[in-house]
């Protein structure tokens, strides 16, 4: 079962590697608890690959006991053959989480870039530059997939208190700021598209 005070992990799916990325503490003050990525052997039969990937997400969603889990939002891509396999990690991904009980939030990448580095459109190395700072480390996180793993996680630190507060009545609750009514604004419009 989850603490419901431990970490958020964040999970960038992918067959060859899927990144993951566990951010604790509050939002502004957070830190890496753990991060990094799961490989598969693409010369692998695909059985296989996807059983490997199911074990070891299962064991890391039980080694780092996460309050709640922040996967990528699968989107229609161009190439027809990568959306599957990121569907299916994705997929692999909801099952640990479900198993072990712990609720899971999708985000799209603009909604992620959005809460980490302020801007949708935000480039790959503006979002990991951002995550470097935000949790304070020495170098940016690598491979790329762990650093989108952390922002998955950071954006769901950020959001989901908003979206908690934007939910609740504002006569028990108090009115949301500006801000915070303009963010999670720009979110419900990134996750519409």
């Amino acid at each position: 079962m989850f603490d419901p005070q431990g970490p958020v992990l964040g999970i960038d799916p992918g067959l060859s590697r899927c990144g993951y990325g566990a951010v604790a503490g509050r939002a502004g003050d957070s830190y890496a608890v753990a991060y990094g990525v799961i490989t598969t052997a693409p010369a692998d039969p695909l059985p296989e690959r996807l059983a490997q990937l199911a074990a070891e997400l299962t064991a890391l969603v039980a080694e780092v006991s996460p309050r709640a889990l922040a996967v990528e939002r699968v989107l229609f891509q161009n190439n027809a053959r990568t959306a599957i396999s990121v569907g299916q990690a994705s997929g692999l991904a909801l099952v640990a989480a479900a198993q072990a009980g712990i609720p899971v939030t999708q985000y799209s990448p603009n909604e992620v870039k959005l809460a980490v580095a302020g801007h949708g459109g935000a480039d790959k190395e503006q979002v990991q530059l951002m995550v470097t700072r935000l949790l304070r480390l020495e170098t940016v996180p690598r491979p790329p997939d762990a650093a989108d793993a952390l922002a998955l996680a950071l954006c769901h630190q950020w959001v989901s208190p908003l979206s908690d507060r934007v939910a609740l009545d504002p006569a028990t609750a108090g009115e949301p700021s500006g801000f915070d009514r303009a963010v999670a604004a720009a979110l419900a419009r990134e996750g519409s598209r």
